[in-house]
């Protein structure tokens, strides 16, 4: 499968991820308001900021190696599932220690309930997070782009009905989201069944010794990236009311979708690139890197023309506050495209240690800007805060990558006339595809 396929395809699961994501935003902003929905969003990002945090980068680690001996998949999964019981118990452990020390304060607003349907959600969450990896060391675009996308069609669906039956509160939304994790597990049962054929309770200690070396490398950096893109809400619920929260995030929601252009062509790169199939070299970096600095920039162009309306239109007035910090942040979200490009081109390279360091160094800004700007200027200010941040991670990201490729500042992001020509010449060939297959199909119903 060539790459620019994979990337389509990824493309194309992307945007069906939105697509879902925007209804399960709007409908919660509708029925819950800005508070609820900061709650909701708070409760949520518990477990997503947790489980990278204990995954001790094995994901990377599984993906690298199998797309290099796709042999290691069978290894892989038995010993991920074997992983995510340890690691996700664990992290259960401390986290019902830590709600007991801060149920009357800092998490106060969190139920009983809602505890529970985190420490359910932790193992689940991270048990995908690494079946997910084999999936994509693989090279089963396809497959990894279905099960990412099942949380969001299950999330979406549930949220919808329960709001039509007027049930929908934080809790069963919360718990919607939670059951949505444990069904793309067993989605992805039958394939990880056929990649180990059936020998889940195989526990490789010499595969994990192996991805425990490399995951070291590029774990403190995933901490690191997750403290980066996420510290900022957790900040926010600290100093402000979770109606800010909710605010906050609907604007990065919608500038999430702005940079999933960036996350669609990285996803199809590392594993084409760690494997050097499809005759692809590292030297197709810097042409991808600047095609998707320009679809980004285009993109943040049409959502900072349409942000506003769109914001009023779907989730209502009361988020009419979203739109400036939406603004602020679609600059970072254009570098961080082509930051995770280059970020991509230096994991393949077997070089995570770049990705540490450069985590590290942002890390440090992420925490200065946050509690600086963040009392001072509110959601406005995470907003900048989030883009110098990224603007940074792109600068640090291009100052390894020229080390390693010698590759100009301009040869990654000034987009040139053979660009041009070449996409011209793809969308030809595509529509020349399209227009001979339904040729095609006429000719048969004839």
């Amino acid at each position: 499968m060539s790459f620019v396929r994979n990337s389509f395809l990824t493309l194309f699961g992307t945007i069906g991820r939105v697509a879902f994501s925007m209804i399960t935003q709007i409908v919660i902003s509708r029925v819950l308001g800005p508070v609820g929905k900061g709650l909701y969003a708070f409760l949520v990002q518990i477990p997503t900021v947790l489980v990278p945090l204990c995954s001790l980068g094995l994901n990377y680690a599984n993906t690298y190696y199998i797309a290099r001996n796709p042999e290691d998949g069978k290894k892989a999964v038995g010993s991920s599932l074997g992983m995510a019981a340890l690691l996700g118990g664990f992290m259960v452990v401390v986290v019902g220690i830590a709600y007991q020390f801060l149920k009357h304060g800092y998490m106060e607003a969190v139920t009983p309930l809602q505890l529970g349907l985190i420490l359910i959600a932790i193992p689940f969450g991270l048990l995908n997070l690494y079946w997910l990896s084999v999936l994509w060391g693989m090279d089963y675009i396809g497959k990894y782009n279905l099960a990412l996308l099942v949380q969001f069609v299950v999330l979406s669906a549930g949220v919808s009905i329960a709001a039509l039956l007027g049930h929908l509160t934080v809790t069963t939304g919360f718990g919607i989201w939670v059951a949505g994790n444990i069904l793309t597990t067993l989605y992805m049962l039958p394939d990880m069944a056929k990649i180990s054929r059936w020998r889940f309770h195989s526990f490789s200690l010499s595969y994990i010794r192996q991805t425990l070396g490399y995951g070291a490398k590029s774990y403190l950096a995933n901490v690191m990236m997750v403290i980066n893109y996420r510290l900022d809400l957790f900040i926010i619920a600290g100093f402000l009311p979770f109606s800010q929260v909710g605010l906050y995030t609907t604007a990065v929601t919608l500038a999430e979708m702005v940079g999933y252009v960036g996350n669609a062509v990285n996803t199809a790169l590392i594993p084409k690139l760690a494997s050097g199939k499809d005759n692809l070299t590292f030297s197709m970096t810097p042409k991808v890197a600047r095609l998707t600095i320009l679809l980004t920039f285009l993109a943040a162009l049409g959502m900072a023309v349409i942000g506003y309306p769109l914001i009023v239109l779907f989730f209502g007035a009361r988020f009419s506050g979203a739109f400036y910090p939406l603004l602020l942040l679609l600059p970072g979200v254009v570098a961080l495209g082509g930051s995770a490009v280059l970020s991509g081109d230096l994991m393949a390279r077997g070089k995570p240690i770049y990705t540490s360091i450069t985590s590290g160094i942002t890390v440090v800004l992420t925490l200065i800007l946050d509690f600086t700007l963040i009392p001072l200027w509110g959601i406005t200010g995470a907003s900048i805060a989030s883009s110098l941040v990224y603007v940074s991670l792109f600068t640090l990201n291009y100052t390894f990558y020229r080390r390693e490729s010698g590759e100009k500042l301009k040869a990654v992001v000034i987009f040139t006339w053979e660009d041009i020509k070449e996409m011209t010449l793809f969308v030809k060939q595509v529509r020349n595809k399209w227009v001979s297959r339904g040729r095609a199909v006429q000719d048969g119903k004839k």
